[in-house]
């Protein structure tokens, strides 16, 4: 995405709707059609708290392909501090800035005459990218067949559970969806995934694989699925935090973070990031998500010495060219040098 494509829009929340007791739907009035994407696609959301911006990224749960208003489903966190706004304080009427949709974990190419089975797997919130995917599939794709295996902790956390159970009666002979709830002790697990499969054969010779939900249950199905040879074009994974490293580097405290073509830089300070050290919001670099899931801050790294984190966004090929994810960044030589990137 170019710089010009970066620009916030401000828009009018259209609806909240409660979908479950913490979370919900926002809709946003889009009537110049600014936001775009397609269906499994992201925006980054900022509002102004006690005077700070804060930015966060959010899966688009509708479907543009559908000429959809834009909307994302938030489930609040303890200690989200942008999502407790949205599901607590947030009202009809209110003007939040949205940037254009940017392609995440999910770039499916929703489109009519394909003929593919998908799997999907989510969790708790990890169905709202999901879910606009598959309301797509079925409208668009008439030779697709869609599979769900969804998981909550009961039923009365399942997001979108009468969408989803409408759609599978409805598309009886494409749609087929299974749910799985811990509190009555099942979980997506290697033998839910394994068994979920078996049930379910596939119907087209291009199989795509989904999955959107908590790390553990990420990391579980994805190497579940790459050791039954899932290929990498076709198994999407949309992560939204990293998670937790055991034995990483000391940062280099007092650092000088220099961004080369922007005549800019500052110190970091103990335990900043490379953001944080060029000015955070005040930073020419664009960011959003600040966990290294969403690739917006990306950067070159000219001179220096960097602890990458868990730069998720990143291909084995953008890492291994020296990019870096300024939001998980920290440095480990007295001063770093980086180029910013489009």
């Amino acid at each position: 995405m170019s710089p010009e494509d970066r620009t916030a829009h401000p828009l009018r929340i259209a609806r909240i709707r409660p979908v479950t007791a913490d979370a919900v739907t926002v809709t946003f009035d889009d009537p110049g059609h600014v936001v775009g994407g397609s269906a499994g696609w992201y925006v980054i959301v900022r509002v102004m708290l006690e005077g700070e911006e804060h930015r966060r990224a959010f899966s688009l749960s509708s479907t543009p392909e559908l000429a959809q208003p834009p909307a994302i489903t938030v489930k609040r966190h303890p200690g989200g501090v942008v999502s407790r706004h949205l599901v607590e304080r947030a009202r009809e009427g209110d003007v939040v800035d949205v940037e254009p949709a940017a392609a995440g974990g999910f770039d499916v190419g929703i489109g009519a005459g394909r003929r593919r089975t998908l799997y999907c797997f989510a969790a708790g919130s990890g169905i709202a990218p999901i879910v606009g995917v598959i309301r797509g599939v079925l409208a668009l794709e008439g030779g697709s067949v869609v599979h769900l295996l969804y998981g909550n902790r009961a039923p009365r956390d399942a997001i979108s559970a009468g969408e989803l159970a409408t759609m599978a009666a409805d598309h009886a002979d494409r749609f087929r969806l299974s749910c799985l709830f811990s509190s009555r002790g099942a979980r997506i697990d290697h033998r839910a995934v394994d068994q979920f499969l078996t049930s379910r054969p596939p119907t087209t010779a291009d199989v795509w694989y989904l999955i959107c939900g908590p790390q553990g249950m990420n990391r579980t199905v994805e190497a579940r699925l790459r050791s039954l040879g899932a290929s990498d074009d076709r198994l999407l994974v949309e992560r939204y935090q990293p998670p937790h490293r055991e034995g990483a580097p000391v940062p280099y405290e007092g650092a000088l973070v220099r961004l080369q073509d922007h005549d800019c830089g500052g110190r970091a300070a103990a335990g900043d990031v490379l953001l944080d050290a060029l000015g955070g919001p005040s930073s020419p670099l664009h960011y959003a998500c600040r966990s290294g899931v969403c690739g917006t801050c990306r950067a070159l790294l000219v001179n220096g010495e960097v602890d990458p984190g868990v730069p998720f966004a990143l291909t084995e090929a953008e890492q291994a060219a020296g990019v870096v994810l300024t939001c998980v960044a920290r440095p480990l030589s007295a001063e770093v040098v980086l180029r910013s990137l489009p």
